[in-house]
């Protein structure tokens, strides 16, 4: 596998994700990466088992789920997304929304990396969130597709 590097650009689906702090900056401790989430996009709703993350608004309002808890957050708010918690963000603006994920343990990033070298390959995509502990969180993509017109 490939090793992110500081400053790389990955596409995860439509969402450009920049390495920004690296598990080697960190002695493996958390890692860091900056988004731009498009509007109307809206990321796969799931779970960790194995990494905590928090997200930080930079620019724009960003539609969050965490649990049973929905809000749209603004520039400058900080979200906590702890491991075995379900969760998701959209944008349901007309402007793109940039944040910064930190994810901790660091190997969240290799996740990034490697999620977007694929393809359409159902399997080695299964296998990797299977390898990642990310798992989906079945209806809530419809139900948050359908009330705020966001997709995948």
């Amino acid at each position: 596998m490939n090793t992110p590097q500081r400053d790389q650009q990955v596409h995860l689906g439509g969402i450009p994700t920049t390495f920004r702090a690296l598990g080697a900056d960190t002695s493996g401790t958390l890692s860091v990466v900056e988004q731009l989430v498009a509007p109307g996009m809206l990321f796969w709703p799931h779970v960790h088992t194995d990494h905590d993350q928090v997200n930080i608004v930079l620019d724009g309002e960003l539609g969050v789920r965490i649990g049973d808890m929905e809000w749209t957050a603004v520039a400058g708010e900080t979200i906590a997304k702890p491991r075995l918690i379900p969760h998701t963000v959209w944008n349901a603006g007309t402007k793109p929304v940039r944040i910064l994920e930190i994810s901790a343990p660091a190997t969240f990033e290799d996740y990034f990396l490697a999620l977007s070298a694929l393809g359409p390959d159902d399997d080695a995509r299964t296998e990797l969130q299977q390898r990642y502990g990310v798992t989906g969180v079945p209806g809530w993509a419809e139900d948050l597709q359908e009330r705020y017109g966001v997709r995948l």
